[in-house]
């Protein structure tokens, strides 16, 4: 089994085809206040190893590693949970020719995570780790008055700054 994550603005599930449409998909960068996003994940899964239920875990982490907990009134990890149960019997002919695709979309709120820091969402299916997406939160601004005096410095030190 392998699988693949991808970071958007939006996305949303097509229940009938099991497709997902992505709006402002395959960004790394955000901030340094955090919009709404996205995490779409996707599953290919052999035919042959088509059997019983697939579990699956989206959860975000930091840097070195930590699960996230962003809201401090809910101390809880940041994840989310879904399972499939893909019918190996009800695939036509034609389709066995490639891995089975699962697929689904989770919509993000806009989350409190600190400016300058990298993050990563894991995707595990049945208790195994099969993708992830790295992003980082860009850091403040700098403000008007910092920005100055770093121009003036650098004009002092001949480097031209715009």
């Amino acid at each position: 089994m392998e699988g693949f994550l991808v970071l958007s603005d939006a996305a949303s599930t097509d229940v009938a085809t099991g497709k997902i449409n992505l709006l402002g998909a395959g960004w790394s960068v955000t901030g340094p206040a955090v919009p709404m996003a996205a995490v779409a994940g996707f599953l290919r899964i052999p035919w042959d190893d088509v059997e019983g239920k697939i579990s699956f875990v989206v959860r975000l982490q930091d840097e070195e590693g930590r699960p996230v907990r962003p809201f401090a009134d809910n101390d809880g990890v940041l994840s989310f949970h879904g399972e499939f149960a893909p019918h190996a019997d009800q695939s036509e002919p034609i389709g066995r020719r490639v891995p089975l695709t699962l697929s689904f979309a989770i919509q993000i709120p806009p989350l409190p995570l600190a400016a300058g820091r990298v993050y990563e969402w894991i995707l595990e299916a049945n208790d195994a780790e099969v993708a992830s997406a790295r992003f980082v939160v860009r850091g403040e601004p700098p403000t008007e008055g910092a920005q100055a005096g770093a121009k003036e410095e650098a004009l002092g030190s001949g480097v031209l700054i715009d």
